[in-house]
């Protein structure tokens, strides 16, 4: 497992996809402050800086992006026959899996690190640096948050070793995530358990959504990653 996550951690930091969707991001942040900011209708609904960093933490507007990168990240390996030598180095295949779900949530947090930072800021720009609003209840809100992630990568991770092929399991979570992730959002408003989902981030830092959220991620990491070691088991790797 160690090794694995050598390895991962090197492939990480020199995978660009990851580089160009943080940049894509910025790049649109930038843009809407340089424009002023959000338009009339949103900026009647937000009023401060502590607003931003809400609407951030919980914003699910790039889950096609998440499940592009889990999806890439992990089907290049078939592609490359990173797979077939690990597994030819005596590398177990629970281990393969688990090595790669930790490494995308890494990836995925750290792109959503960059969301939530860039949403504050970007308001903070509009109306003003101001600190109210913050408290210490923030830091568990995000903290479940990144449990929700991890779920939804264990979910993509699982996709990527059904489908066995990059392109296809590109194809196929672009699709899910957009869906799960951004289209039910306005039709299952107001719906318990989409809204508990890892496709639905929390929506405040409210106990009564922070601890069906975490409950739902808890059961799902592990349920995930055991169905995704078990299909990888009985996968003929090339």
């Amino acid at each position: 497992m160690y090794n694995q996550l050598k390895i991962e951690n090197y492939k990480l930091w020199r995978f660009t996809p990851l580089y160009a969707c943080t940049l894509f991001y910025i790049f649109t942040a930038v843009i809407m402050i340089l424009r002023g900011g959000m338009t009339p209708l949103a900026a009647s609904y937000y009023h401060c800086m502590y607003d931003g960093f809400k609407e951030g933490v919980q914003d699910c507007s790039f889950a096609f992006m998440w499940g592009m990168l889990i999806a890439w990240y992990v089907g290049i390996d078939f592609a490359n026959r990173t797979i077939h030598r690990s597994i030819v180095t005596g590398s177990s295949r629970a281990a393969i899996v688990v090595s790669r779900l930790i490494v995308t949530s890494v990836m995925t947090i750290l792109f959503h690190i960059v969301t939530f930072i860039g949403e504050t800021v970007m308001y903070g720009f509009q109306y003003g640096v101001s600190f109210d609003g913050f408290n210490a209840g923030d830091i568990l809100w995000i903290l479940v948050v990144f449990l929700q992630l991890i779920a939804f990568n264990a979910f993509f991770v699982l996709i990527t070793y059904i489908c066995g092929n990059v392109y296809s399991a590109l194809v196929t979570s672009v699709l899910i995530a957009t869906i799960g992730g951004n289209v039910l959002r306005n039709f299952l408003n107001g719906n318990f358990i989409y809204e508990h989902s890892f496709f639905c981030l929390a929506k405040s830092g409210a106990a009564a959504d922070l601890i069906p959220c975490a409950i739902c991620a808890i059961i799902a990491i592990p349920a995930l990653t055991i169905a995704s070691i078990i299909i990888f088991k009985k996968k003929d790797v090339e």
